[in-house]
């Protein structure tokens, strides 16, 4: 039988072959094992136990002053047991040959100003006083009320959820003083009177 010979280029040509699938595995593998090495980084991180930290800060709620006019001025201040003689003899109300102890800060205008709400709550209570004219009792929590004196028209009803700010009524008349526009306002905690005055500067989400 007659032998045949390859020719010439066939050889080199297998070599070439072969090297390019031998490359071309190395080069397979290598891509596999990098894909591995980062699924494995993804996985750390998505398996982290660790919490985030998150700062958060306390609301302060700040206390309104019960109205906006900024002509309104004290007429007379909450007489503090613990005060100085001068400022005790500064809150008393003289009223029918009697001098009472003021139990609010007594505010006054020489022009009709809105009352609103000094803080959230409900409408309590609304009724006519003999000697302070018409008003207002708002409950903020179970602890905290603040009530309104001496007004004139009236915008809210019983059962009413207002929102610190809200309109209540306008000053109006009592029988204590000559003046035509009046306020006394008065703060109720734990079912004793406090200085509004002190009431302002207080955190309300404290007052529980």
């Amino acid at each position: 039988m007659k032998q045949r010979k390859l020719r010439g280029y066939v050889l080199p040509t297998i070599y070439v072959i072969i090297l390019i699938l031998i490359f071309g595995t190395v080069s397979l593998v290598t891509t596999l094992m990098k894909n591995d090495q980062n699924n494995l980084y993804s996985v750390d991180v998505l398996e982290d136990d660790s919490v985030p930290v998150v700062e958060t800060e306390d609301k302060i709620v700040g206390v309104m002053k019960p109205y906006t006019n900024e002509k309104v001025t004290i007429l007379k201040g909450f007489y503090d047991v613990e005060g100085d003689e001068k400022s005790q003899e500064n809150a008393l109300i003289y009223f029918k040959n009697t001098y009472m102890k003021n139990t609010g800060v007594f505010y006054t205008c020489n022009e009709s100003f809105e009352i609103i709400a000094a803080l959230d709550g409900t409408v309590l209570n609304i009724y006519k006083d003999d000697i302070l004219g018409n008003v207002v009792e708002i409950e903020h929590n179970t602890n905290l009320r603040t009530i309104y004196y001496s007004l004139d028209k009236i915008n809210v009803k019983v059962g009413d959820v207002l929102l610190q700010g809200d309109v209540i009524g306008t000053s109006g008349l009592n029988n204590m003083t000559d003046n035509k526009y009046n306020l006394l306002f008065e703060v109720y905690y734990n079912g004793a009177l406090i200085n509004p005055l002190e009431f302002y500067k207080m955190d309300a989400s404290t007052l529980n």
